[in-house]
């Protein structure tokens, strides 16, 4: 993994793309399950659907960002995950995931050109974390509402 320009470029342009590549994804997801909304059960139970499946979709992102590391390092040799006890997809998704939600226990450390993988995923994780809470929120409103409305009728 040498100090070139072009690995800079790659980890640039590998960043960048995951990165597009998740938000996407999380549109996509939250406007999914912004549209599911069955009439018939209760606010209470679509909220708990709804935070199961921004529970996955945030695993299917990490998941995502762990690709890039695997790519980044067998592929493009921008960099390494040192610490690994094993270097399989279960050590890539464990140290995507813990990047992600900024747990980052610091087990497993990226070299080389992989750190600016691993510097911006936490970022997108709290950006995207964030824009979870806010639908949440938007959702557990709009669902108590009609709860409270269908309750007044009965």
């Amino acid at each position: 993994m040498p100090d070139t320009p072009i690995n800079y470029l790659l980890a640039v342009g590998l960043t960048a793309g995951l990165t597009v590549i998740c938000v996407g994804l999380h549109y996509e997801a939250l406007r999914l399950i912004s549209s599911i909304h069955p009439k018939r059960l209760s606010g209470k139970l679509n909220i708990a659907v709804m935070i199961l499946l921004i529970i996955l979709t945030h695993c299917i992102e990490a998941v995502i960002f762990s690709g890039g590391y695997w790519l980044g390092t067998e592929w493009l040799g921008i960099g390494r995950l040192t610490g690994m006890q094993e270097h399989g997809p279960a050590a890539y998704i464990y140290f995507s995931l813990e990047t992600f939600t900024t747990q980052s226990i610091g087990d497993i450390v990226p070299i080389g050109q992989l750190r600016l993988l691993a510097a911006v995923q936490p970022l997108v994780g709290l950006i995207l974390i964030g824009w979870s809470t806010s639908f949440t929120f938007l959702i557990m409103r709009r669902d108590w509402q009609w709860d409270d409305e269908r309750g007044a009728r009965n």
